[in-house]
Parts: C-alpha cells; structure tokens; sequence
C-alpha cells in the first residue's frame, strides 16, 4: 500500500479537489513547443508542416508512480482556406495509463485583408482510452477515491468517443484562442458528488504578442498566457494560470520562462531553431507545499522536423518559430574596430 500513496497524492493533485477524480489534460507545459496540443485551430497557420514529438518526465523522484506523458503531433494547411491535424497523447502514471487519439479539421477566414485579420475554428474528433494494470491487492476503485471493489479484481480498460472545438483569431502581431475540449463529457452542477468522473468538459484561454519586435535588432520577445478551467459553468470554480515570457536570438536561439499559478510551478526553457528543425528544452520545478517537497521537477523534451511543401501557403508573416528581427550573423573584424577607434 505505501508504494501507492504517491499515486494517491498526484490523482488528487491533479482532480483541483480532493472530491473530484477527473483529471487535468496531460499537455502541462509541452504547449510552449507545440500550440497545436492545446487548440487544433492552429492547424495550417505555419508556413511548413509541422511534425512534433514530445515527452514529458514529470516528478522527478516519484519513482515509477511518477507520471510520464509522449505525444506526437502533424498538421497543415489543405487548400487555400483548410487545414488538417492529428495528435496522440500517451499519458503514463503506473498502474493506470490514458490514450488520446485525435484528427481534426480547421477552416480560415480573412476577417480582414488590409490587416491580415484571420479567424481560424478547427473541430476535433477524439478517442480516448484508459487502461488500468491491476497488481495484487489494489483495485482501481481504491486508487481513485479509496473504495475496496471485491467484484473487480482484474485490469480494466475503457474508451470513448468524444469532440473538441478550437477557435483563434490572429494576424501578424498577436493572437487570441479559446480551446473547448471533451464537449460529450458530463459537467455534474454538484461538484461534492461521489460519483466517479472520467472525463469533463475542460476549457482553455491562451493568447500571445508578437508585435514588439524589430527587424532592426536581433532580439525577439513574445509574451504569452494560457488560462485553463476544469467545467464550463458549475464544475469547479478553480482554475490555473500560466504567465510566459520567451526571449529569441535571431530565430535560432530561445530561451524564457513561465509561471502557473495553481501548482506554483516556474519553467524555464531553452531551444535552438535550424531552417529544417527545432529542438526546445524545458525544466519545471514545484514550489507548491502540498507537491514540492516530494519531487525534483519536471523535464520536458521537443524534437519538431519542418516538411516544406512546393505550395504550401504562408498565412502569417511571424509565427513563435520565425519572427520579423534580423537574422544575418555578422562577423566582427579586429581591422574594422581599429577604424571605429581611430574615428
């Protein structure tokens, strides 16, 4: 049983409140390499096709409880106004593992032609599958709110169908989104219900800045946020915020950092970009009292390839892999800073 409490506390982390036993999607901060894991409505919107893998290694120092989570993404735009995408996401917290397979399609609309004003909606569909182990002495009931089930004794599977939508509006400068995952699950008005809930409605927020940058300098800044809510009106009035900040040096070197807010967790990250490839790092580590003293935080890997079509259409000038700075490397001379100091 005591190999197991460290199960029992990341379930309950991870449900917003000890009552609840829905849990968080297992993106965390994996998005900041791959927008397209929290909104399918950033389908196409790169001018190449991205293919992404990621793996997460959460909670450094669980041992096997502690989660892992891989997915691989692809997407790109299909005509003039389409965009196709498919992700799946293997989420990993022994004995209990979850499977989310999605293809999604996404439509663009110019709002605005004299400002590159786009609104883009993608519409999902998943399956979703949860697979529990079962090891002697350990149902899956008691893992997940402590009661004993003497009936089910054995592994147990399951897997539903279900949908999400994405919408982002954008343009050279900025963009705004909202991402309405699992739009079938129950949302109970009664959040101290009892009763198991595998799957709820889960929304999230999330904007960036691009605009503050300079062709002229080599520095490029984008701010961005994302808000997640577990329920859209009555399930659960908790949510997590994440404030980031990422720095890039003529569009082959990044670094920044981000916050989120809920499990007072800081990020930093740092990631090289090539005209064919990108490869980004990021290590989190928890100052939540509840969490943080039992782990070495999370480390977080990115390998993304760049397929470049012969008609692949650009729909934004500057996306968070290639901004409008200077990008020349321009070799210093000792004979031309002799000249400077004489003049």
């Amino acid at each position: 049983m005591k190999r197991y409490i460290p199960i029992l506390l990341i379930c309950a982390f991870l449900s917003f409140n000890k009552k609840t036993n829905a849990q968080q999607l297992p993106i965390y901060s994996q998005y900041m390499f791959n927008e397209y894991l929290i909104n399918s409505a950033y389908a196409g919107t790169y001018y190449f096709t991205p293919v992404i893998i990621n793996h997460r290694n959460q909670w450094i120092g669980f041992g096997d409880s502690a989660p892992q989570t891989s997915s691989f993404s692809i997407h790109s735009a299909v005509g003039k106004k389409s965009a196709l995408g498919s992700s799946m996401i293997y989420d990993q917290t022994s004995p209990i593992s979850r499977t989310q397979l999605e293809l999604s399609y996404g439509h663009h609309i110019i709002l605005n032609t004299r400002k590159n004003l786009i609104l883009s909606m993608a519409l999902s569909g998943t399956w979703n599958m949860l697979q529990y182990t079962y090891e002697e002495d350990m149902t899956y009931s008691e893992i997940m709110d402590g009661t004993i089930d003497n009936v089910n004794q054995g592994s147990e599977n399951s897997s539903v169908g279900d949908i999400n939508f994405g919408m982002v509006v954008f343009n050279n400068y900025f963009d705004l989104g909202v991402s309405i995952r699992n739009l079938l699950a129950p949302e109970p008005i009664n959040t101290n219900s009892e009763d198991k809930i595998e799957r709820v409605k889960y929304i999230l927020i999330h904007g960036s800045y691009l605009g503050g940058n300079n062709e002229n300098s080599p520095i490029g800044i984008i701010p961005s946020f994302v808000v997640r809510k577990m329920g859209l009106l009555t399930y659960n009035s908790l949510f997590e915020l994440d404030l980031n900040m990422k720095l890039i040096y003529k569009n082959k070197i990044w670094t920044g950092m981000s916050y989120r807010t809920h499990e007072k967790a800081i990020s930093a990250l740092i990631g090289f970009n090539t005209p064919k490839a990108f490869f980004g790092y990021s290590y989190d580590i928890g100052a939540s009292t509840e969490l943080g003293s039992y782990h070495n935080g999370s480390h977080n890997i990115a390998i993304g390839l760049k397929i470049m079509g012969k008609k692949q259409r650009a729909i934004r000038f500057q996306t968070p892999l290639y901004l409008n700075i200077d990008t020349e490397w321009k070799k210093i001379r000792v004979s031309d800073m002799r000249n400077e100091s004489t003049n």
